[in-house]
C-alpha cells in the first residue's frame, strides 16, 4: 500500500462525534500479506476470541467514560471500468488533473467501451471481492466477529463490492439481477466518491439502483436523480475540507443509526472519500488498492 500524499495530522473539522484509532489492535502491513494474515491481526491476539475479548473489555471501559467503540471494516470497492480507463491513460484514478471523462471524449471507441457514468465492476473487481468474501467465509469459521451493520456508497461499485464480499452470509442461492446478494446495506450518500466533474462519480437514478440492489435502503430524502453532483460546467471540482466535512456527516450517520450492540460496523466506499473518512478518524492515511481494506478499532465521543 502506498502511503498518502495527505498529511495525517491534519486535524478534521469538529462535528458531532471526535474520533481516535486505538492502537495495539491491528498493525497492518501489505496486503497480499494481510489479507492471508488475520488482516493485520496483532500477534498477541492468539484467536479471535481473544481479540474480541479485548474489545468488550475496552467497550465496557468506554462506555462508562461515555464513549463508544466500534470496530471498522473500511473497504473500497473493486475495480471498476473507470478504474481500467484511468490506468490505460497513465491517469491518477483520484483527484487527478484531467478526468477519465475527458479521456474518454478524445477517445470515442473507450467512452463506449467502458461507460462512465455509476461504472461496474470490472471481472478483475468481481474477483478482488469475491477473494475477500472468500477469506470473509473463512476466518469466520475461526471466530472472526462479523459486522452487524452494512454501510455503503450509493454508487454502484461498493454496492456490488459490498454484496459479494458479505452476500455469502445471507443468500447461498444467488438471485439474478441482484446485485447486493441479499446483503442488508445501507446507503449513505455522505460516502460517495469525490464530487463534481468525473462523471463516474455521478449515480444513477434511485429507482435504478433500488432494483439492482433489492436489499439495499436508502435515506428517504434522497431524491431519484442525484441532485448533488455536478458537472464541470457548473463547477469545480469539491476540495478536500468539503470532502472531509462531508465525510464526518457521512460518520456521524453511521454512528447515530449503530446501537450499543453494533460493534462491528461494514463500510465499503471509494478511494478518495475514504482518505477522508480517515482524516475525520484521525487515523494514519494508507492509500487502498482498489479491493483492499483497512480494519480500525476506533473509540468516540459525541461532542
Amino acid at each position: 500500500m502506498t502511503q498518502s500524499r495527505w498529511d495525517p495530522c491534519t486535524s478534521p473539522p469538529e462535528g458531532t462525534y471526535r474520533f481516535e484509532l486505538v492502537p495495539g489492535f491491528f498493525v497492518p502491513t501489505e496486503w497480499e500479506r494481510d489479507i492471508t494474515n488475520r488482516f493485520g491481526l496483532a500477534h498477541r491476539f492468539d484467536t479471535w476470541a481473544a481479540f474480541a475479548a479485548a474489545v468488550d473489555e475496552l467497550k465496557h471501559a468506554a462506555e462508562a467514560a461515555g464513549d463508544v467503540v466500534k470496530v471498522l471494516y473500511t473497504a473500497r470497492h473493486g475495480e471498476a471500468e473507470h478504474n481500467v480507463l484511468a490506468e490505460k491513460y497513465n491517469e491518477p484514478d483520484d483527484d487527478g488533473v484531467r478526468s477519465p471523462l475527458c479521456l474518454a471524449r478524445s477517445h470515442p471507441q473507450v467512452q463506449l467501451k467502458y461507460p462512465i457514468t455509476d461504472p461496474n465492476l470490472t471481472p478483475v473487481g468481481v474477483a478482488q471481492a469475491r477473494r475477500l468474501g472468500a477469506i470473509f467465509e473463512a476466518e469466520a469459521a475461526r471466530g472472526m466477529p462479523l459486522p452487524s451493520r452494512f454501510f455503503v456508497s450509493p454508487l454502484r461499485r461498493p454496492g456490488e463490492t459490498c454484496g459479494l464480499e458479505w452476500g455469502w452470509r445471507f443468500r447461498k442461492a444467488p438471485v439474478e439481477g441482484d446485485m447486493g446478494h441479499g446483503v442488508p446495506g445501507e446507503v449513505v450518500e455522505q460516502l460517495r466518491e469525490h464530487l463534481h466533474v468525473h462523471e463516474c462519480d455521478k449515480r444513477l437514478p434511485r429507482h435504478e439502483l433500488a432494483r439492482l440492489f433489492p436489499s439495499f435502503t436508502y435515506p428517504p430524502d434522497m431524491p431519484d436523480e442525484d441532485s448533488v453532483w455536478q458537472s464541470g460546467a457548473q463547477r469545480g471540482r469539491e476540495t478536500e475540507d468539503e470532502m472531509v466535512l462531508r465525510a464526518g456527516e457521512g460518520l456521524a450517520i453511521v454512528f447515530d443509526a449503530c446501537g450499543g450492540d453494533d460493534t462491528y460496523v461494514s463500510i465499503t466506499a471509494h478511494s478518495g472519500v475514504l482518505r477522508a473518512v480517515y482524516k475525520n478518524l484521525r487515523v494514519p492515511l494508507r492509500r487502498l488498492v482498489t479491493g483492499e481494506m483497512n480494519v480500525l478499532v476506533i473509540r468516540a465521543r459525541r461532542l
